[in-house]
């Protein structure tokens, strides 16, 4: 899948080397304000000061750490979106190496599953505001039950890929969830909020239960106390990798098939950790009604929860079983292919 929204950079690669610039964040000496300061100075070609204004005054959520409001490019009225970060759940500290660390990876991304950041703003509060295009057709389990006949396979690919690309770029996502894909007018998801995201060269993040709030049914095994016997003397430290991406990915293409979120059944955050630190697997949608979907449940839901990291496929091994699941409809569909 393709994507119809032109970003301000050129490059467009999967194998782009990861970003070397590190070290304004990886010092943690560096006062939060200065750390802030210099990203803005950086980024300054995208500062949209005079160039945005918002419309009305009532956002909606944008997940578990900002509001999203609308607005428009003052010069041609294009409708943005302007996200805003929720400062009273962050200390001041650490919000501001949060924007700054947000910048730095959102800016130097640029890839048809991601969706381009336009620029920030300092016009509509005390710390910057993230601008994008405003998508309308909302996230991407809003979109599928809005449009039944809409390819799950092909959404499930698109994300996929735009995962693979981050993976090789060496950052993690960290909250991978459908409330964190969006889906542009040409059908095309959109991964987007970097808030929890890390270049793995800078950091790894520990998942605190702050930073897990409203996360945990797409959280891994090892995230919620679950640690396989083989790997007990490597848990001291439980962090967020490719591999917890991955299970998360599983869990997106769940809500996908399901038309629900996962864990459905179980409606405290406790009862999802505990049921995920035993190791109790979501329940098969009663709704998959064709071989593909069947298929995407079976070949690549099941592998992205394996108890075990290091035996949950990769993003690239799961972009290849998803092409083989489209070989094989293309196969049955084709009249001449001798399949019945």
């Amino acid at each position: 899948m393709t994507g119809d929204i032109q970003s301000p950079r050129q490059h467009s690669s999967d194998e782009s080397d990861p970003p070397n610039d590190t070290t304004l964040l990886t010092d943690e000496r560096r006062n939060p304000n200065q750390v802030l300061t210099d990203i803005l100075a950086r980024l300054a070609h995208l500062d949209l000061h005079g160039e945005v204004a918002k419309i009305g005054t009532h956002g909606k959520s944008g997940g578990s750490y900002s509001d999203i409001f609308q607005g428009r490019l003052i010069s041609n009225g294009k409708l943005v979106a302007i996200r805003e970060l929720r400062a009273h759940i962050f200390p001041e500290a650490e919000l501001k190496k949060s924007i700054a660390l947000e910048l730095r990876i959102w800016s130097d991304l640029d890839h048809p599953n991601i969706l381009p950041l336009l620029g920030f703003s300092r016009e509509f509060g005390p710390h910057p505001a993230f601008v994008t295009e405003w998508m309308s057709n909302g996230t991407v389990l809003e979109y599928v039950k809005t449009n039944p006949e809409a390819s799950i396979l092909q959404l499930s690919m698109g994300i996929a890929a735009g995962l693979r690309y981050l993976h090789k770029r060496e950052i993690v996502h960290a909250d991978v969830k459908s409330s964190n894909v969006l889906v542009s007018p040409t059908g095309v998801p959109l991964l987007i909020d970097f808030g929890l995201s890390r270049l793995l060269v800078i950091s790894q993040v520990i998942m605190s239960t702050r930073e897990a709030g409203g996360t945990f049914r797409w959280m891994a095994y090892e995230l919620c106390g679950g640690i396989p016997p083989e790997h007990w003397r490597d848990s001291m430290r439980t962090v967020a990798t490719k591999e917890t991406d991955v299970w998360a990915y599983g869990m997106t293409v769940l809500e996908l098939l399901a038309k629900t979120y996962p864990y459905s059944h179980l409606k405290t955050d406790f009862q999802v950790f505990s049921a995920i630190g035993k190791g109790s697997l979501p329940r098969k949608p009663s709704n998959l009604k064709s071989t593909e979907e069947r298929a995407l449940w079976q070949d690549i839901c099941n592998p992205c929860w394996s108890r075990t990291a290091s035996r949950r496929p990769t993003m690239s091994e799961v972009l290849e079983d998803l092409h083989d699941i489209e070989h094989s409809r293309l196969i049955k569909d084709c009249p001449n292919s001798g399949h019945k």
